[in-house]
């Protein structure tokens, strides 16, 4: 039986999270499937909990123990019951067919990942190559947006599915990418499927729109922290995934980037924690996968 566990992460979303899981627990799917929250807020959701009450599929996890996107992804996993795992964000809205059109393409053999189609509702949705990623400047387009069916390189992080054994067998997601808004975990886990010789295939039907919530998640709000992370993040991705020639290439317009936000705010404090975001990613890059929350 080919059911679902449906693994959220949340972080201070009542409402929206309330919203997400109205969508979710009417999907029209024989198998079956479960929902796993896993919420890392200062305090346990009364709300979410009254109505998590109401259902036997749902299970919430108040975690305080750990803190992170990645970590939160792996527990998902390893409480869940289910061979086939999709991920969404605790933000989304959905039809009553997400979890069949995930399903469709996961019973290929040949295909562990599905990456679902993303609409954001308030931001642009620019033309761009759907899931690409680029090795020149270790540069990942989305594009999720547009109708198509087709391998790409990754997926978006607020909707995607996997077959569990993939899952572990790469070590699930990397919880070295914890640091920030968690950058390009998506990424690199999608990159680490292709390394091991399986398929990523996106299906825009597998559709949801994300709601890009003001408040809560992981998004980091200090400019300095975000450079941080955006560097040493992206320096993994640099170094695990590309080869010598393009990582010079790519760390060419790392550090372009990151000119060109220290030109915009006008503090030598960017270039400090780009430097050290850089240092840091350079060394984890060629360390194992960290998956503490997995086993």
């Amino acid at each position: 039986m080919n059911s679902i566990s449906i693994v959220i992460a949340t972080l201070n979303r009542t409402s929206f999270l309330l919203q997400t899981l109205q969508d979710l627990i009417v999907q029209e799917y024989e198998p079956g499937f479960e929902i796993i929250i896993v919420d890392q807020s200062e305090k346990e959701d009364t709300a979410i909990i009254s109505f998590v009450k109401l259902y036997q599929f749902i299970k919430y996890h108040f975690i305080t123990h750990f803190k992170g996107l990645p970590e939160a992804r792996n527990f998902g996993v390893k409480t869940a019951a289910n061979d086939y795992i999709l991920f969404v964000d605790d933000d989304i809205r959905c039809e009553k067919d997400l979890l069949t059109e995930h399903a469709k393409f996961l019973v290929d053999e040949k295909i562990s990942v599905v990456a679902g189609g993303i609409t954001e509702k308030y931001d642009d949705n620019k033309i761009e190559p759907v899931g690409s990623f680029n090795n020149i400047i270790a540069e990942p387009s989305r594009g999720f947006h547009i109708n198509l069916k087709k391998i790409v390189d990754h997926a978006g992080g607020g909707n995607f599915s996997v077959k569990r054994n993939s899952f572990h067998e790469i070590g699930g997601i990397d919880e070295h990418l914890t640091e920030g808004a968690a950058l390009y975990e998506e990424t690199d886990f999608c990159l680490r499927m292709k390394k091991a010789g399986y398929i990523v295939f996106y299906n825009y039907e597998a559709h949801v729109t994300h709601l890009a919530a003001a408040t809560g998640g992981c998004r980091v709000a200090e400019i300095d922290q975000y450079i941080y992370s955006l560097a040493r993040n992206r320096s993994i991705i640099i170094e695990r995934h590309l080869p010598w020639y393009f990582k010079l290439t790519a760390y060419l317009y790392l550090s372009k980037l990151v000119l060109a936000y220290l030109i915009k705010h006008k503090s030598l404090n960017i270039w400090k924690q780009y430097l050290k975001g850089k240092r840091e990613g350079k060394l984890i890059g060629t360390l194992e996968v960290k998956n503490e929350q997995l086993n």
